[in-house]
């Protein structure tokens, strides 16, 4: 791959596809069986402004479920994926990003793959060459270099872009460029405490940071 281009790696869910409430269901549809506690609709607010391991602590999770709870959740998301929408507007910016020819773009989820191009498929969002996955929901560190790596890119020419601080967190230390959307999961203010390279709040906000001219 060409040192000279960008890419561009995107996180899913939140990201590209608005599963927010669809996590908090299949959340809630599983806190019997691993025995945490139900999130109420009234705190969700609440808890968009912490970080992962203060959700963790505000359910009672224990850390090794973790793992096996976002298993479980993302087996039951594939039956209601169809359910789920772009955010309003990105599809446009994202063709323009695309059809530019400047960028390179792949996906980097902790959801299955199967979901993921599911969705994909269901609204023509072909531009993206890859998606990656990765099974851990606490750091992306890893998998991000990994994907350098594998890719021979140099860290300054990628982008990863998410809206989770975990997704924030895990750019920086992997020395890529940190885009963090306020369109997901976790809000502005908890997105700029974990210090992104951009914030943005509305989808043709990253024209900004990748102009197509």
């Amino acid at each position: 791959m060409s040192e000279k281009k960008i890419t561009i790696l995107f996180d899913f869910d939140g990201t590209l596809a608005e599963t927010m409430m669809l996590i908090y269901t299949v959340f809630n549809r599983l806190s019997g069986t691993y025995g945490y506690r139900h999130l109420p609709e009234e705190e969700i607010g609440m808890v968009r402004h912490q970080t992962i391991h203060e959700f963790i602590e505000h359910v009672g999770i224990s850390l090794w479920k973790v793992p096996i709870v976002a298993i479980h959740a993302r087996h039951l998301m594939h039956q209601d994926i169809h359910e789920v929408r772009p955010p309003k507007g990105l599809v446009d910016v994202l063709t323009r990003i695309h059809d530019s020819g400047r960028y390179h773009m792949d996906i980097l989820t902790s959801n299955r793959p199967k979901n993921v191009h599911k969705f994909l498929a269901e609204h023509s969002m072909d531009w993206f060459d890859e998606v990656h996955s990765t099974r851990s929901v606490l750091s992306k560190k890893r998998r991000v270099k990994k994907y350098i790596r594998e890719k021979g890119i140099a860290p300054k020419n990628l982008y990863y872009i998410g809206d989770t601080t975990v997704d924030v967190e895990s750019a920086r230390l992997a020395g890529t460029k940190a885009v963090a959307v306020s369109w997901g999961l976790n809000t502005a203010e908890a997105l700029a405490r974990a210090n992104p390279d951009h914030l943005v709040d509305l989808p043709h906000e990253l024209l900004d940071i990748f102009p197509v001219q």
